[in-house]
């Protein structure tokens, strides 16, 4: 038999109240969810002090590391300090013994003994403050003016360039003779008016090759026949190595820097020279007459005649602006010199103090088809052909080799900018202005041409190069092809930025015809005859 139980007092007896049972739970829970909360906050209490104490354990920690980078930091300036007193004191006391030997020897005029001596201190790196001290100087600049002047007398290129590095060594280059040097050196080697010798030496690369790429587009006189140049070898004609590209309303310069390289401008004099006295008994030669001649003549003539032009009112210094000539009546895209201040009233200048009247350097040789061509490539591989050379073995790697594996330059800037890719540090393109010995051209008017045939005639036969004429089989542009690296020099490196014309607007959507009366017959459309139908499909 089952028992009952009170559930408040667990007696057996009747149950208590329904009333105060339910009461007396409620106490009972509320009691437990009293402790549960204070059991909670005692947990969250000693967890927080648990966190506290680790965080205190960390910043100590962290500020004991810090104390011993430092005392190691100093404890490293200390030695170091110490290596370098030491060093010091070794050098001064070098120094003085040096001194008083060098004080002897040129007392004595004893040249062996002194060039001894200045090798010593060289070598072992004497330098009072960052200069030679007074003694040991003035046997530098003794040695360095005596090799200097004897590799002038000599006239000999390798003997020259061997004495500048001498006399940079011996921080002797303001010396006269050293400037006698340079002149020399810059005769022999005949180098182009304009070129910064000095220069070059002190942006000597590797390999001991005398390169500089001064940036001339401060000069808005040349930027400016450049910008000519451009725009009047423009044609705006597609061909299939712009790859879909949009087809730019125009070119604009915006650098011009000028490549001065003495290795590869001597081997294209050398080469230009061979191929004059090869053509010295030609009778009857085929001209480039390339569409940059028209715009250099242009410009020849601009400054030949004293004519002004007037410059628009708002147009800034260094501003990209265009007039009309007077004396062609062609625009011409010119810069606002910085002469010229913004708000000046008389904006009325001479178009020869705008426009350069040639481009610097030498003039064309026209017994051996001397004539400026582009050549558009990558920017990278501007820099590579400038510094080292164009490499034939390359040619056509990118873009095919239609008239054989040389060297492609064009006369019209569209066509070398098909080939030209985007640098994506600038936004700038690149293409090279070069100077192109093209002699005996083998000219080429086939719709598909024989690469081999067209490498045979020059590396076999008596041409120098070929004239690819796709202006006349298909009315694109004439390409010039030479495969000899030494008949192509790349006097300027040109960026520009490439300008598209602005979007059409979108046309109206075709409205169809109203419909004919009820009634009518809706007349037929004409049909074209069948020669005309064979025509239009072809």
């Amino acid at each position: 038999k089952k028992s009952s139980f009170c559930c408040c007092s667990r007696r057996k007896s009747k149950c208590c109240d329904p009333t105060q049972h339910k009461s007396r739970g409620r106490d009972l829970h509320q009691l437990h969810q009293q402790h549960k909360a204070e059991a909670r906050a005692q947990c969250e209490l000693i967890r927080a002090r648990h966190h506290e104490h680790i965080e205190e354990k960390k910043a100590e920690a962290k500020r004991m590391r810090a104390l011993h980078r430092e005392h190691l930091q100093q404890q490293m300036e200390q030695q170091v300090a110490y290596a370098k007193s030491r060093k010091q004191r070794h050098e001064d006391r070098l120094s003085q013994h040096l001194e008083q030997q060098m004080t002897d020897a040129l007392s004595r005029s004893d040249e062996r003994q002194t060039e001894m001596l200045l090798d010593a201190a060289l070598g072992a790196g004497v330098r009072g403050g960052g200069r030679l001290p007074p003694k040991i100087a003035t046997a530098a600049r003794r040695a360095a003016g005596r090799v200097l002047h004897d590799a002038t007398l000599a006239e000999d290129p390798k003997r020259l360039k061997g004495a500048f590095v001498v006399a940079s060594r011996l921080e002797a280059t303001d010396l006269p003779e050293y400037a006698a040097a340079l002149a020399k050196y810059k005769e022999v080697r005949r180098f182009p008016e304009g070129w910064d010798v000095g220069q070059m030496l002190a942006e000597r690369r590797a390999r001991g090759r005398l390169l500089a790429r001064p940036d001339l587009s401060e000069d808005h006189r040349l930027r400016a026949l450049v910008q000519l140049l451009f725009d009047r070898t423009t044609r705006r004609v597609h061909t299939r190595d712009r790859n879909g590209a949009p087809m730019p309303a125009h070119l604009d310069v915006v650098y011009v820097r000028e490549v001065h390289n003495d290795d590869q401008w001597v081997n294209y004099l050398v080469r230009r020279e061979a191929i004059k006295e090869e053509l010295r008994q030609q009778t009857a030669l085929l001209l480039a007459r390339p569409d940059t001649e028209h715009a250099l003549v242009e410009a020849r003539a601009a400054a030949a005649k004293d004519i002004k032009v007037q410059l628009p009112p708002h147009a800034l210094p260094g501003q990209l602006v265009e007039v009309v000539n007077p004396s062609t009546g062609l625009p011409l895209r010119l810069i606002v010199p910085t002469s010229v201040a913004a708000n000046a009233r008389d904006r009325e200048i001479a178009l020869k103090d705008l426009l350069a009247d040639a481009l610097p350097g030498p003039a064309l040789e026209t017994a051996a088809n001397e004539a400026w061509l582009f050549h558009g490539t990558r920017h990278a591989a501007a820099q590579s052909i400038t510094s080292d050379d164009f490499r034939v073995n390359l040619a056509g790697s990118s873009t095919g080799s239609m008239f054989g594996r040389g060297i492609y330059a064009a006369e019209n800037c569209t066509k070398a900018d098909e080939y030209s890719h985007e640098d994506p540090s600038t936004g700038l393109h690149s293409m090279l202005l070069c100077r192109v010995a093209l002699g005996r051209m083998a000219y080429n008017a086939e719709v598909t041409p024989d690469p081999r045939e067209c490498e045979d005639a020059c590396l076999r036969g008596d041409c120098h190069s070929v004239l690819g004429d796709r202006r006349a089989c298909r009315g694109t542009f004439r390409e010039f092809v030479v495969f000899d690296e030494d008949q192509v020099y790349p006097s300027y490196l040109v960026s520009y930025r490439r300008v598209l014309p602005p979007p059409e607007p979108p046309s109206a959507p075709p409205t169809a015809p109203p419909a004919p009366p009820a009634g009518t017959i809706a007349p037929s459309a004409p049909q074209l005859p069948t020669s005309m139908m064979s025509s239009y499909r072809r």
